[in-house]
């Protein structure tokens, strides 16, 4: 990456935009610009937009509190170990 590059990622990527649009900006890939994002984090202070308890399989409580469902029963019966049926099929 050139310095003018590097600049812009990093001031349009604090500002929210997404990778595609400073993709396009750069006349870059999206790939591109994710990879340089992901490897450069660190360095000039970029940081992560998803909630890292979003990737990990763990539901926030803000997120059992705005849905309408009820999250902690769908995750109980989920994880619930069910009998065998009739066909045999364990």
């Amino acid at each position: 990456m050139t310095a003018h590059e590097t600049e812009v990622i990093v001031d349009m990527y604090k500002k929210g935009c997404s990778y595609s649009k400073i993709a396009k900006a750069l006349h870059l890939s999206e790939h591109v610009v994710k990879h340089w994002v992901r490897r450069n984090r660190v360095e000039y202070d970029l940081p992560r937009r998803r909630n890292l308890a979003q990737k990990s399989g763990v539901i926030s409580d803000s997120v059992m509190l705005d849905s309408k469902w009820n999250i902690e029963r769908g995750v109980e019966l989920i994880k619930r170990k069910w009998p065998c049926t009739s066909a045999g099929n364990c």
